[in-house]
């Protein structure tokens, strides 16, 4: 599932921070808008999926197929605009060097219609309406996206990441004891990790101390550099998210009550669950506290690498041992699904 902005700009930073990145446009991802009149009648959907390239593609063959459905007619979200059976209904193909890399379909319905939208999936979406406004609620069941052998392999291939997620928490418990046996070292230490490696003007390190550093990096690194992280991202999507894309929600004017939804841009109303590197910074407090990772993905993160590293070093660290890669592994399971219930209501014009 893609990314929204806050969370990209976030990951961007910590990325920035450690100086680790990921590979990006290499799986497809959906994308779903929901933007409701003014009256709560209506709602305009926008569904755009985005497509690798060939040089980009994991899976030629899969992404292939795909751009044949869509072409024809029968990919996924051509069944599901099929279904809801609109007025009218507007089809974009984007091509790069002729090969298929976007398409976005957009149709304007009666909110009654909404759940037609999501009939293959495991998905209640409502809109009631009430004296003088309306409301959306989002109901996620549980997924039945993924096959039995995707399922399985999500499984095995999660159990493997959770291990990189053991090995970066227990980098981090090795190095806050030294800072706790070494409390005045903790700015040095905590500034040389938040540095980029090329910068000039390091801190000096013992030894010891830089050992710590690297290792730390290292762990970080294993999190997002393994060639098979993203599309783990996506098979774990089909099995713990029932959610068919990213969900956008656009109402007119401020929302009277938002639950669930994430702040994006623009006021605009984001429902996902968090990205494989999200989860495990959402994990603060289990094992770690302050977790580096979480402190950097915060929403302010990145501006200031030496104020920011005298922040975390003056906070109280505390970290216990992780039993092993089935705890952790079910520890992010429960993050990545989504939140139980979506929900905004809104003021709409009365009509008459």
């Amino acid at each position: 599932m893609k990314l929204s902005s806050s969370a990209k700009k976030r990951i961007a930073s910590a990325i920035a921070i450690f100086a680790f990145g990921a590979s990006c446009g290499t799986i497809v991802h959906h994308d779903l808008t929901l933007t409701f009149d003014d009256s709560g009648e209506r709602v305009t959907i926008a569904a755009a999926t985005s497509i690798p390239t060939t040089k980009d593609s994991k899976d030629r063959a899969r992404d292939d197929h795909l751009r044949e459905d869509i072409l024809a007619g029968r990919d996924e979200w051509s069944l599901r605009f099929a279904n809801a059976n609109p007025e009218s209904y507007r089809v974009v193909l984007d091509r790069a060097k002729g090969e298929l890399i976007r398409a976005e379909r957009s149709a304007r319905i009666d909110t009654a219609d909404l759940q037609k939208i999501f009939f293959d999936v495991s998905v209640s979406a409502v809109v009631t309406r009430g004296d003088g406004w309306a409301e959306l609620a989002i109901y996620p069941g549980t997924s039945t996206r993924a096959t039995r052998p995707q399922r399985d392999d999500a499984e095995k291939k999660l159990r493997a990441y959770s291990k990189r997620a053991v090995r970066y928490f227990s980098a981090v418990r090795a190095m806050y004891d030294y800072m706790n046996e070494h409390p005045p070292r903790a700015k040095e230490i905590f500034a040389a990790l938040f540095r980029d490696e090329d910068d000039t003007q390091q801190p000096l390190l013992s030894s010891e101390e830089r050992d710590l550093v690297i290792v730390l990096r290292t762990a970080l690194n294993a999190l997002t550099e393994d060639d098979n992280t993203e599309q783990l991202e996506a098979d774990a999507d089909l099995v713990y998210n029932p959610l068919p894309a990213r969900i956008v929600v656009h109402v007119p004017g401020e929302p009277l009550i938002v639950e669930g939804f994430a702040a994006g841009k623009d006021r605009e109303l984001v429902a996902e669950p968090p990205s494989l590197l999200e989860a495990v910074a959402s994990l603060e407090g289990r094992w770690v506290t302050p977790d580096p990772l979480a402190f950097a993905t915060r929403p302010d993160a990145g501006n200031d690498p030496t104020s920011e590293a005298a922040i975390i070093a003056a906070m109280p660290r505390r970290t216990s041992a992780v039993v092993g890669a089935i705890e952790v592994s079910d520890a992010i399971v429960q993050k990545l699904r989504p939140a139980p219930r979506y929900r905004v209501r809104w003021i709409v014009r009365r009509q008459g």
